[in-house]
């Protein structure tokens, strides 16, 4: 198993009881929205440096 870092974040009441809405409407934990929306991050990065590779 890889080694697992411990991530603290602060929210509004109102971000959070947003996240906590869709994680009841899909089934799904926070934690396992949260790890899919940084996952995507890599693909944007990788997406962003194409874009910049011609400046």
């Amino acid at each position: 198993m890889k080694n697992k870092r411990e991530i603290t974040i602060r929210v509004t009441e109102q971000e959070f009881a947003m996240l906590e809405s869709h994680c009841q409407a899909v089934g799904r934990t926070k934690t396992d929205i949260l790890r899919e929306f940084i996952r995507s991050l890599g693909s944007k990065t990788t997406d962003t440096s194409k874009d910049n590779a011609g400046i």
